[in-house]
């Protein structure tokens, strides 16, 4: 690819380990073209032996004990354009590889605003008409799968703070407090026009859930098959320029799903925030008829340079209005309290833990320290 360079060093020669005779190593080393900056948490991959590899923070990963033979093999870096080339393993030594990857710059001028309308032609950007919103949803989908890789190669627990509340008249009623523990594993499973599902509770009574989509959700072909994509505008926070990203569920899609808002750090192309919207309300189930929207709000905690994990959470229930007055809004808010890997990542922590709000049940709390600027008018 033009503008990436690739060394394949020579071989050295140092006595190394190896796990049979007939095997050999593979050291990369990943680095930014246009400042030799090593770039933590780059992916290797080798496809044919369905290996990837997270690089540490001086940019490296080693692979040991593959057979010898010519490997594809790909890089890629959130914000970076991607990398595909060759190796050869020898037996018995260790082969290198330099790259250098060249950075994908968030082109700011003469992207369009473009408001939300009706999504006909789903799918990619056209990338020869719209080469600059085709690049961010790109970097989109290299976070998304960036977090697939961490959530599948380096399992995690993690606990989270689950606060019930409703906001009524603008103040907030907490209702219950509690923790949530659950397994990296069991994030995901989007399904396309399926968001909202019935399922059987305790009891034998049938219970509505709406299947937000996770980070990981977001770079699988069902999504991107379902929904269009444009340039929202940019917002400044603090020293940072995020790039609004608008996605819009399909018009074909007549059951519930969902549109989207994500924000990327125009420097570095990192996800800061993501809101996604219930679509098609007006096709929920007869006894969910009182529901305007439901819209839910996700930010994202640096654990280590280039590697997040989900923060915090507000999901709030807009309700119509009934009969000329105001409903109670019903919120749930999430908000990470800690985390343990079985395998930490390349120098990230292996486990951390957070302060959280010393909410209680039955009290009232200020409209002003809910984390949910944004979501649907609460803002």
């Amino acid at each position: 690819m033009v503008g990436i360079a690739v060394i394949l060093g020579a071989a050295l020669h140092a006595p190394v380990c190896l796990a049979a005779q007939g095997t050999g190593t593979l050291s990369v080393t990943v680095t930014a073209q246009q400042t030799g900056v090593a770039l933590p948490y780059a992916v290797v991959a080798l496809p044919e032996r369905a290996v990837e590899r997270f690089t540490d923070a001086a940019g490296r990963t080693t692979i040991i004990a593959l057979p010898t033979g010519g490997y594809d093999i790909a890089v890629r870096r959130i914000g970076f354009a991607p990398y595909r080339g060759r190796v050869v393993i020898e037996a018995g030594i260790v082969t290198t590889a330099a790259i250098a990857l060249a950075q994908i710059p968030v082109q700011l001028t003469g992207m369009v605003v473009r408001p939300r309308e009706v999504c006909t032609k789903p799918g990619l950007p056209d990338r020869t008409r719209d080469p600059a919103v085709y690049d961010v949803v790109e970097l989109l989908r290299e976070n998304a799968d960036q977090f697939r890789l961490l959530t599948s190669q380096y399992p995690f627990r993690y606990a989270t703070q689950r606060i019930l509340a409703a906001l009524a008249d603008s103040a907030v009623f907490v209702q219950t407090v509690d923790t949530l523990v659950a397994e990296s594993k069991s994030l995901g499973g989007y399904r396309p026009g399926r968001v909202v599902r019935d399922q059987r509770a305790p009891g034998g009574r049938t219970e509505t859930t709406m299947a937000i989509p996770v980070l990981s959700d977001i770079a699988a072909p069902s999504i991107i098959a379902n929904h269009c994509y444009h340039f929202g505008g940019v917002v400044t926070e603090g020293a940072e320029t995020w790039v609004r990203l608008e996605v819009r569920a399909a018009d074909k899609l007549r059951a519930p799903d969902v549109h989207g808002t994500f924000f990327l750090d125009s420097a570095t192309a990192q996800l800061r925030r993501m809101e996604l919207e219930l679509s098609r309300p007006d096709r929920l189930p007869r006894r969910l008829q009182g529901i305007r929207t439901v819209a839910v709000a996700t930010t994202f905690r640096e654990i280590t340079p280039g590697l997040s994990l989900v923060d915090r959470v507000c999901a709030i229930n807009w309700q119509k209005p009934f009969q000329g007055r105001g409903r109670s809004h019903p919120i749930e808010l999430q908000q990470l309290t800690a985390y343990r890997f079985d395998v930490a990542p390349p120098d990230a922590p292996m486990m951390s833990a957070y302060d959280t709000p010393a909410w209680r049940p039955r009290t009232q709390v200020p409209l002003g320290l809910l984390w949910c600027d944004g979501v649907g008018t609460i803002s």
